[in-house]
């Protein structure tokens, strides 16, 4: 129980954080994405399942926090966890390139989700030039955060597991 509490409170946190802050620290047009970064930690660290159902919530709450349709984000999150739970359950090594990797993935897939359902929905979609530039600096943003998502995520775990005494 107290996991699955702390684990909606970071959630709404980084949904909270990503809707509001996370704008100010653009860099070549892009800002981390917080909730992306704690589902692929989340998939990494305790599997598909759990990402999965986290990012459906992060997704709603990222919907509900945004203009437009209810629905895109929690799509594109599904995917992203997917994805990344695929990918930590199939490789026989977990590093910290793995995770970035998979970090960048999930935003090429987010984002390529995302422009569909705008354009499926009839609201702007930016031009294929801009969104490359877009989504190749939002892979790098969160490729470099993502380790440190991940060794939060890990620590979190063996905290609330009881395996590891909070310092």
């Amino acid at each position: 129980m107290v996991r699955v509490a702390l684990g909606a409170v970071m959630l709404l946190a980084a949904a909270v954080a990503q809707a509001t802050w996370m704008a100010n620290l653009e860099v070549a047009g892009a800002f981390p994405n917080l909730v992306l970064l704690a589902i692929v930690a989340v998939a990494w660290v305790e599997g598909a399942r759990p990402a999965m159902a986290l990012a459906c919530a992060g997704g709603l709450l990222l919907d509900l926090m945004s203009p437009g349709p209810v629905g895109p984000h929690a799509f594109a999150l599904v995917a992203v966890a997917y994805l990344a739970g695929f990918w930590s359950r199939n490789l026989d090594r977990h590093g910290a390139i793995y995770v970035a990797l998979s970090a960048a993935a999930g935003t090429v897939l987010y984002s390529a989700v995302l422009a569909g359902f705008n354009w499926v929905f009839g609201l702007p979609v930016p031009a294929l030039d801009s969104f490359g530039w877009l989504t190749l600096a939002a892979c790098a943003y969160n490729a470099l955060l993502m380790p440190i998502a991940a060794g939060v995520a890990r620590r979190l775990n063996a905290v609330t597991r009881g395996t590891v005494q909070p310092v």
